[in-house]
């Protein structure tokens, strides 16, 4: 596997996707040791272990922060890849790979050009109506669709008119002054409503699952115990 630092990454302070500047590394891991009366190590397990890489882009000279997970107790345990800072705001779990491209693809745009971002945010939301089959001839209605289907929780409706509101500015080149803590606003407010449609619940699922496998399992040994 190619080492984390010469692998091509996305600064998503501004959207520049190439090599990064390596600047420090830390970690740490969990480890099964076993020693006899002497001190000396007689068995040795590596369970698991996390490496944090700083970066610099060489675009905007900002850091960027890599975590690389793997679980080494298991021959094809898990081996997770995250851009810790800045990050993208949602996980790819459960979430429609054009949606998560379209807001990917958003949120490279916010150290380019604030209203294009805003215009790209609006459109995902757009993309996400489609995907939940809101009915209505603007996206206003669609989003009072959802609301009234209880899909989007009424709380969300705010944060849906603030993202329609600036999209619209954006796209009309409306003379408004948009700054920064406006887009990552609005960004956070996205990721909040694909969090809550999609993340969330397969996280919520895979977690179920996972527990009810760990009872069978469970269930399993303690019967194979009684018919000895």
């Amino acid at each position: 596997m190619q080492e984390i630092q010469k692998q091509v990454h996305t600064c998503f302070h501004c959207g520049n996707t190439g090599l990064l500047k390596p600047i420090g590394k830390t970690g740490w891991k969990n480890e099964d040791i076993a020693e006899d009366n002497y001190g000396n190590v007689i068995s040795y397990m590596l369970i698991e272990h996390e490496d944090w890489y700083v970066f610099e882009c060489p675009v905007c000279n900002k850091p960027v922060i890599i975590s690389e997970y793997t679980f080494d107790a298991a021959e094809h345990g898990p081996h997770e890849i995250t851009t810790e800072y800045p990050t993208i705001a949602v996980s790819r779990d459960g979430v429609p790979k054009d949606i998560y491209s379209a807001f990917e693809s958003a949120v490279k745009t916010k150290g380019i050009d604030y209203s294009i971002c805003l215009l790209s945010l609006r459109r995902v939301l757009e993309m996400i109506c489609k995907d939940k089959d809101a009915v209505g001839s603007n996206l206003e209605k669609k989003i009072d669709d959802l609301i009234d289907k209880k899909i989007f929780p009424p709380m969300i409706e705010d944060a849906c008119w603030i993202i329609r509101q600036l999209g619209n500015d954006a796209a009309h080149a409306d003379k408004i002054s948009v700054y920064t803590y406006d887009v990552e606003q609005v960004i956070g407010y996205v990721a909040t409503i694909i969090d809550y449609l999609y993340s969330l619940p397969h996280r919520v699922e895979k977690m179920k699952s996972k527990i009810e496998e760990r009872k069978s399992s469970e269930k399993r040994n303690e019967d194979k115990r009684h018919t000895k």
